[in-house]
């Protein structure tokens, strides 16, 4: 097997999980270890570009994260007397 895309790899990492548990010496076994190899490869050809897989498109902080003059951007949400 050769990963060739994000979705291959998501795949290939949850069937690797699956088989974690695999006996030695059984089929599953070597596919796991065949897999484990395969994501290796993956991480290592696309080290530094978030080889675990893809970010959301909007990224992960939301408005609310972000720090405004060193205070909590989420200040703004309190009630107001």
């Amino acid at each position: 097997m050769m990963i060739s895309s994000r979705d291959e790899y998501r795949a290939a990492v949850e069937r690797a999980s699956a088989l974690s548990d695999a006996p030695g010496g059984s089929a599953e076994a070597e596919e796991f270890r065949q897999l484990t190899a395969e994501i290796g490869r993956w991480n290592e050809e696309h080290k530094g570009e978030n080889s675990h897989g893809p970010e959301p498109a909007d990224g992960l902080l939301r408005p609310d994260d972000l720090p405004f003059s060193g205070l909590p951007g989420n200040l703004g949400k309190l009630e107001k007397d």
